[in-house]
């Protein structure tokens, strides 16, 4: 059982015109795909494959009826949040609007779709606050990164950047006065994207939709399970959504005792973490009819830990499930604990 969260999700939610509805995916973690709630279209098989550089889905669905059935097909992206100074989040392409490098084939064909993104500040306890034409009127991109966004942040005057702060947009974190050229500021809005697109399923016939994209990698800088230090309810949390058991938490600790030892003289170990949105697609008739999960640790010195019934390794890095007939109970989360060489 294991965990990692690349905060990578992508959702395919089918709707009934193309004005989708903004509540289809605001889940963070990568989501399934998700039909209207509908007793035409039968998922034949998903084969989902995880991992912390490529994120893979082959769904096969059936027209159960004679007659076409013609939709509109939107893929959510996860809630991509910025991260404030403290942010370790890594993107793949943050210049990008595309910025997961994130692909769709129907039948082996590749198909463009449409892209909407909208940013938001979100507060717990508070309603969204939408920013998207705020930030599009300063000419700033809305992938919340240092990377895209700080160039434009800098031709800003100070009275702009000020203003960015003080409507709590942008860190301005502890030394920025807004004079000259400032210390960084670092975005603190949410980018919700979809891409969306029209589809039609053959009456009585199969297609195959492909989708692919490199994960947003995030996590702690350092290990925090292990830690005999930990309290309680952080155990707890991390029993309940990754299923750490007894030899996982046993491995985690000599791993955290070594860190300590070692000093990050020659090397580093830190947490990642990956998401996966199932339980959003239960909308197909009937549960999925052949279900196969590959989780991929990458490297075989990394520890992981997710949930799910019938996991067996297959490699030194992949662990498999297999289910047939398969409805979800939850959705997927994998822990990683990764240690690299300090350069």
């Amino acid at each position: 059982m294991m965990r990692i969260q690349l905060l990578a999700s992508i959702g395919l939610l089918i709707l009934a015109t193309p004005a989708f509805a903004d509540d289809s995916s605001a889940t963070l973690g990568t989501g399934g795909l998700v039909l209207q709630k509908t007793d035409k279209i039968a998922l034949v098989s998903e084969d989902l494959y995880l991992s912390p550089t490529i994120v893979r889905i082959s769904y096969r669905f059936r027209n159960l009826t004679s007659v076409d059935y013609a939709t509109t097909i939107a893929f959510p992206m996860p809630d991509f949040p910025g991260g404030g100074s403290n942010s370790t989040t890594a993107v793949p392409d943050p210049a990008s609007d595309n910025f997961m490098k994130f692909q769709t084939t129907v039948d082996g064909k590749p198909i463009a779709s449409q892209l909407e993104q909208r940013a938001f500040i979100t507060e717990d306890g508070k309603p969204d606050v939408e920013v998207t034409e705020k930030l599009r009127a300063l000419h700033i991109p809305l992938v919340p990164t240092v990377e895209a966004t700080q160039a434009a942040i800098g031709r800003l005057t100070n009275e702009q950047r000020k203003g960015l702060a003080d409507g709590s947009i942008v860190d301005p974190g502890e030394e920025s006065d807004y004079a000259g050229q400032p210390a960084t500021l670092y975005p603190l809005w949410t980018l919700r994207s979809k891409y969306w697109r029209a589809q039609t399923f053959p009456g009585g016939k199969e297609i195959i939709v492909e989708q692919s994209y490199v994960p947003v990698v995030g996590g702690l800088s350092s290990l925090s399970i292990g830690s005999p230090s930990i309290d309680p309810d952080s155990l707890k949390a991390y029993q309940e959504k990754f299923c750490t058991d007894s030899s996982f938490l046993k491995a985690a600790h000599a791993l955290y005792k070594k860190a300590g030892v070692d000093n990050a003289k020659t090397t580093q170990s830190f947490e990642q973490y990956l998401s996966y949105v199932i339980m959003s697609g239960g909308n197909w008739a009937g549960p999925i009819g052949s279900y196969k999960l590959i989780v991929d640790k990458g490297d075989p010195k990394t520890l992981v830990s997710f949930c799910g019934n019938g996991v067996k390794k297959i490699s030194p890095t992949q662990f498999e499930m297999d289910i047939k007939n398969y409805t979800p109970d939850r959705d997927i989360d994998v822990l990683l604990l990764r240690t690299t060489s300090v350069q």
